[in-house]
């Protein structure tokens, strides 16, 4: 049988050409590559029961650099302008927690000092691009 055709919606289309967009999976795609690296390819779930505190940290890490596509995606395909607000309050809050972490990562130890430092600039230009998308996102009607 013959798959159907998958059809891509405009807002799909427009999503997937969003440097924003592009710049968080970047981010997450980081962060995971790191995290595996630090922590010799710990799965996400031997992190959260792991009892190191700098494993912990990486856990927190990933989960909120997996978190900024799809709070991107929501608040750039909904209509609803209180969740649009709330989605990119959540990438406020997500790009703080992140940056948190990597400084707390960078003074635990030498050898997570580059690894954060990598990833707090990648963050920062991330910020910057946040800015400037959040503005025209919240004044989308």
């Amino acid at each position: 049988m013959a798959k159907a055709p998958h059809f891509i919606s405009q807002n799909e289309i427009s999503l997937r050409d969003t440097l924003l967009y592009n710049k968080a999976l970047d981010i997450y795609t980081l962060s995971r590559s790191i995290t595996s690296h630090l922590t010799d390819d710990k799965t996400a779930k031997a992190l959260y029961h792991s009892e190191d505190d700098s494993e912990n940290t990486l856990e927190e890490i990933v989960i909120s650099a997996v978190t900024l596509p799809s709070k991107i995606a929501i608040a750039q395909t909904t209509k609803n302008l209180r969740l649009r607000l709330d989605s990119a309050n959540s990438i406020t809050h997500h790009i703080d927690k992140i940056r948190e972490n990597c400084k707390k990562l960078r003074k635990a130890s030498k050898r997570n000092r580059e690894h954060m430092r990598v990833l707090s600039s990648e963050i920062l230009k991330f910020k910057k691009m946040y800015r400037q998308w959040n503005i025209a996102i919240t004044q989308q009607n």
